[in-house]
């Protein structure tokens, strides 16, 4: 990433960092699932796996206002057994919204984009016996897929194409994607992902298991990914919050700036 285009700072990045933030999503499902089966069109990704979570069967639309991207995007999702989803990088119009509902998508709101200046994120500190690492592929990288699939409640298979099982792990220091984790004892209980691109550090996949929520875990495995990319000269980190991670990532010192609407269709 060109340095010019490295953000410094949520402030200095005036109002375009919101949009940045939610276009992020797109970037980091480009980046991860090509030859993983999606399928680019103009203004939008598709991936269909036929795993039942929204997250498997979705479209990230880059054209809110375009009634004719959304059918296009859209349309191989209907009609289908599972779970789909649709998701914009920024607000849609009525008419877009209500072609959705239309076809039997409800409105789930919007994920807050959030932004941090890393340089500001609270302190974090793991408890006596746990173990911050960076992931690597093999079992490390099969360990770290079963954690997040477990932890985030996702199916197996889908878990797997996120990680390093499927993706490899790339140690460089530098590298565009790193996978980080927390072991209790050797094993892995909480998962991370950093993502570096658009000058922006994003953080993905972050889960912890249920027996081990309420430790802080999920606020360290976030904040000492973020520091690791600021090592490397990244400032601003991003994220799109779950409802169950937003006061986490408010605690840490992160701003709602912009959102990611999102629609879900459930097989009947």
């Amino acid at each position: 990433m060109q340095q010019a285009t490295m953000a410094q700072s949520i402030e200095s990045s005036g109002s375009s960092i919101g949009a940045r933030a939610a276009r992020h999503l797109d970037l980091v499902f480009r980046h991860m699932m090509d030859g993983q089966g999606a399928e680019h069109g103009e203004c939008f990704l598709r991936l269909v796996t036929g795993e039942p979570h929204p997250m498997g069967n979705l479209a990230i639309i880059s054209d809110p206002v375009n009634l004719e991207t959304t059918r296009t995007a859209v349309g191989p999702l209907l009609g289908r057994d599972f779970p789909t989803a649709v998701l914009y990088t920024e607000a849609v119009s009525d008419a877009v919204a209500q072609s959705l509902v239309d076809q039997g998508f409800e409105n789930h709101g919007s994920m807050p984009a959030m932004a941090v200046d890393i340089e500001c994120i609270g302190a974090t500190a793991l408890p006596p016996g746990y173990d911050w690492a960076r992931i690597g592929a093999g079992s490390d990288g099969q360990a770290w897929a079963e954690t997040l699939a477990v932890g985030y409640g996702l199916p197996a298979a889908l878990a797997r194409m996120f990680s390093p099982e499927a993706l490899g792990a790339d140690m460089a220091p530098g590298a565009q994607v790193q996978f980080f984790g927390i072991r209790r004892n050797g094993r892995l209980v909480a998962t991370s992902l950093l993502f570096l691109a658009d000058g922006l550090a994003g953080i993905y996949c972050v889960a912890t298991l249920s027996e081990e929520r309420g430790k802080g875990l999920g606020a360290h495995v976030t904040a000492e990914a973020l520091r690791t990319a600021h090592r490397l000269g990244y400032r601003v980190g991003i994220l799109q919050s779950s409802d169950d991670g937003h006061s986490v990532y408010l605690g840490l010192g992160f701003a709602d700036l912009a959102g990611v609407p999102m629609f879900v269709r459930m097989p009947a």
